[in-house]
Formats: C-alpha cells, structure tokens, sequence
C-alpha cells in the first residue's frame, strides 16, 4: 500500500521552491508620490469682468497673500460689501472682520453674532450685530460702533432708536413711545392707541350720512375738543421707517404718516406731521370692496436726476431710459391725465405702469430728491405699488403688480426681502410671489416696468446691482452655476462668458475676483496723500482746508 503522505510533502516542497524562484532577492518598491495639489495661483488672468475698473490690488490666499488669517477658516467664508470695505464671516463660528477694500487694513475684528444689514438716516449700509451676551449693537462701513441700547428693548431702526412701550407686541401696540438719535438724545415722546386708526376710517366713510345733524348743536363743543385732541397728538402710529429727518408711521390700519425730525424746527415742532397716506384715496385705485390693505414700506430710494436738466441728454447710455422719462412725462402733463391712465392701464395689462398722477408735471421741480415706495398688498387681488415725493407726499404714480403677494403685517419696518436697487439707473427688482413674472423691474422715476423675469427664467437668479448692471447666476443644463451679467434697463447679457466669478463689489467699486481658488480684489488703487483721521476731522480746525476739494 503506497502512503498517502508522500505526495503531500512532495506537493509542499515543489510549491516552496517555486516561490522561492519568483521571488528572488528583490528590494523594497519605492514609495509612490502623492498627488500634491496645485498651487494656488497668484496671477490673474483675462479681463475683469464687465462693470469692474481700475487694477489688482492684491490676492487672499495662498503663500504671501496680504490677508487676514479668518480667509483659512476650513468651513469656509462668506464675504459682503459695506460701503468701502468687506464684511468677511466665518462659515464656522461667529466671527467677522471688516476689510477696508482698498487699503487691506483690518477695520474691526471681533466674535460676534451677524443679525443683517441695515441703514442709517443718510441711507449708508449698517450691520446689526449682538455681542457674545446677546447685547445687540451697531456698526457702520468704518468698523466704528455707532449705536448700543441705553435700556433693553431699545430697537435701531433706520438710524433712529424707538423705545417701545412695555409688554409691547403687533396685536396690542398701544403706549408710550420715545424717538431718539443714536447718541441717545430724545428727539420725540408720544402716546399712540390703536383704536384711533379704525375710529378714523369709520369716521371717513361714515360721517357724510350720518354725523353732520348730530354735531350741528354742539358746534362750539365740537371745536374745542377737536383742539384738545390736537394737542394730545392723536393719530400716531408705530414707527416703520427713518430717513434723514423724516419718520414714518403705521397707524395699524390703512393709512401712513410722515412726521418731521427736524432739529432746526424747534422742540414744539418735532413730530409734527408733514404728510399722510391713506388707502381710501381714490388715486391710489385701490379695490373699494373689502378690507383695505395696510401699506407696506418698500424703500426710501433717490430720486434720479433728469439727464436733460443738465445739458448732458446727449450721452448714448441713458437715451433709453431719457425718452421713457420724457414720455410719461408728458402723459402726465396732459389735462385729461386721470382718464388716460385708467385707459392706459388696462390696454397694457397688469405689468405696465399706470401713467403719472395729477400734478406729477411739477416732479422735475420738486426740491424733494428722495422717493418713498409703498405696497399695498391684498390677499386676492393683486398688489399695488405706490411713489410718493418724500417732502410732501404727493403721488407721483402707481402701478398694479402682476399678481398677489404676501399681506404684511400693519407694523413691519420697511424693506423687502430679495429686492435689489441699482442706483446708478434707479432701477428696482421686485420679486414676484405669484402671476407669470417672477421679478419684475421697476424705474423708481417713473413706474414703468422696464423688464421681467418670467416663468422660464427660474434659472436666473440675480444676487446683487452695480453701476447700471445686475450680477446674478444661471443654472445650466449640467447642473452647473455660471454667472451672468445683464443691463438694469434693458435685461440684456452684458456679459455670460466671464473668466472670473464677482463675489462682492463695494460702493467705492472694489471688487473681490475668484478665479482658479484664488480670490483677487480689483478695483481704485488707493489715492496718495488721503487719510481717513483727516477725512473725517471737523473742518473748523483747519481754516484753510476747504471740505468740497477732493484729491485729483
């Protein structure tokens, strides 16, 4: 009998000797290379993009980027303009600093909550801010805290300060209530009560059928306490908006109130009221069926000067926007104005504005160079947008909107979420939250719908306005965002073929570049011979500077 194990070691031995042959006496394979990153490109290449000037001023990231460390947080940045400089926040923490855009220098630096951007009463953006405490405070484009609370509940708004009476809320906003500057110094004290505002409407409609034979015996009695009321200061309201001297109020129903914060007017004439807005005015043409609509403040916006005036309507970019002006001038002009506006509106349906109200032929020479923009929202019929000089008040047109839009609140402060406002055209984008537009654009001047963005162009969505352009971004085929650049006036592509992506731009025209994962700011060198500690020193000090001379 043969035994079963000598094949198995026989096995075992050939395999042995044939690994032993393969292997041989081979060395140790050498370590491969990782793949080691690029790097970070320094050199900016191609054209800036359209609406940006001047030259590279330097890079953030990278080896010898003038930059602060914040730039390397791994969550990430997000960075906004603020006047001159960049607002630079943490992804990862709450933490900011402000860049000034030109120079690089830190203007502040601290860990803080961001709770928005605001304006003061010249219409500069202001941050929001709340310390580690949840104190809430406020900064300015230079970095400098320009407003914290003296006594909790003490809310900015605008510029000014409004201390709200106790237990304050929307449904009872009945109290005291005290207006101050920044500074903390009283400008205005007084009593509001909600009541008021439906008393008053009821009053209006009422009081031609069925008042005048009660009140015919006590004439007398009458007068009096008409002036008791006076002095009390009845009709108030909530404040909803602040701009330069002008404080705007909501009385909780349909009608709007601009009151004087002139100091120059003197203590008796602080809060005195300058204009009112109501919903049952005819001009505004609102539905005279159902609820009136509480007035929503849009924005405060500057008026745009009139080219022609000037001598300079022989400039080819604003000839667009020159002959619109001069058309719905002259329409409003017209003796039988009121007839052909209604006409007007309905031939060119719901996007188109209505022409200029009475009296709007005397616009270009109001002295008022502000705008102030209502809407009057309603829950099923579609909105109306209103202009009203901020001196006076006087109407100076309005336009139905494409469809309904969100009812607000009666006291909400002023502004709109996802508006966008070119200053350089006055142009105006105002999303739309139902009817085939989804955003139309609006010059604040004359009410005229210049473009919309329809159902088909959800694919674009518009970010920010710059110097007669908006910049934006567009979903392509890949699931890819490009950006593109269309004109304010016209919604043609300026540009959709850009080398570098516009992340921020500032008023001074400072622009942050991302290009290949660098960031470049571009923009106005920084002037030689300025200072700010000089820019900003009181001119009485130096007799001989003379504060309208700017460097050349």
């Amino acid at each position: 009998m043969r035994s079963p194990g000598v094949p198995q070691a026989f096995t075992c031995g050939l395999v042995m000797l044939l690994v032993v042959g393969c292997t041989g006496d081979t060395e140790d394979p050498e370590p491969q290379p990782e793949d080691e990153p690029a790097p970070i490109p320094t050199e900016f290449e191609g054209d800036p993009p359209p609406g940006i000037e001047g030259e590279l001023l330097r890079y953030l990231h990278g080896e010898g980027a003038e930059a602060p460390d914040i730039l390397n947080d791994p969550m990430g940045v997000r960075i906004s303009p603020v006047g001159a400089a960049f607002l630079i926040s943490s992804d990862g923490e709450d933490r900011h600093l402000l860049h000034d855009a030109a120079t690089g220098e830190t203007l502040w630096e601290d860990e803080a909550r961001f709770r928005g951007f605001a304006e003061d009463r010249d219409g500069e953006r202001v941050m929001l801010m709340a310390d580690t405490d949840d104190v809430p405070f406020v900064l300015d484009a230079r970095g400098e805290r320009v407003w914290s609370p003296e006594e909790t509940g003490d809310t900015y708004l605008d510029g000014v300060v409004v201390r709200y009476p106790d237990e304050w809320s929307f449904d009872e906003p009945d109290g005291e209530y005290t207006v101050l500057d920044a500074g903390g110094d009283v400008l205005w004290e007084y009593e509001f009560t909600h009541g008021d505002a439906d008393e008053d409407e009821t009053s209006e409609e009422d009081a031609p059928e069925d008042e005048p034979s009660e009140d015919t015996g006590t004439e007398d009695e009458g007068t009096d306490a008409d002036t008791d009321s006076a002095d009390d200061e009845p009709g108030t309201g909530v404040p909803v908006a602040a701009r330069e001297d002008l404080l705007l109020l909501s009385d909780g129903g349909a009608g709007l109130q601009a009151r004087s914060l002139d100091p120059d007017s003197g203590s008796e004439a602080m809060g005195e009221e300058l204009w009112a807005v109501s919903g049952h005015d005819e001009d505004l043409g609102l539905p005279a069926s159902g609820p009136l609509p509480a007035p929503q403040v849009v924005g405060v916006y500057p008026a745009i000067e009139d080219p022609d005036e000037e001598g300079d309507g022989d400039e080819g970019d604003t000839g667009a926007s020159d002959d619109a002006s001069d058309s719905d001038s002259a329409s409003g002009s017209d003796g039988s104005g009121s007839d052909a506006d209604g006409e007007g509106s309905e031939e060119s349906g719901e996007q188109s504005a209505s022409d200029s109200a009475s009296g709007s032929d005397a616009d270009p020479d109001a002295d008022s160079d502000q705008v102030v923009l209502l809407r009057w929202a309603l829950a099923e019929s579609p909105s109306t947008l209103s202009a009203h000089d901020a001196d006076s008040g006087e109407l100076l047109w309005t336009l139905r909107e494409p469809g309904t839009n969100p009812v607000g609140r009666p006291f909400d402060p002023a502004g709109l979420t996802g508006s966008l406002h070119d200053a350089a055209t006055g142009t105006l984008m105002l999303p739309q939250a139902s009817g085939e537009a989804t955003a139309i654009a609006v010059d604040t001047a004359t009410g005229e719908v210049l473009w919309t963005l329809e159902d088909d162009d959800v694919s674009i969505s518009l970010a920010f306005a710059h110097d007669g352009m908006f910049y934006g971004d567009i979903r392509t085929n890949d699931d890819q965002d490009e950006q593109l650049v269309l004109d304010a006036l016209t919604m043609d592509t300026v540009s959709d073929e850009l080398t570098s992506y516009v992340e921020a731009v500032t008023e001074s025209g400072h622009a942050v570049l991302v290009q290949d994962r660098q960031r470049f700011v571009y923009g106005p060198p920084p002037q030689e011979g300025t200072d700010d500690t000089d820019a900003s020193a009181d001119p009485e000090d130096d007799p001989s500077a003379d504060p309208t001379e700017e460097p050349t």
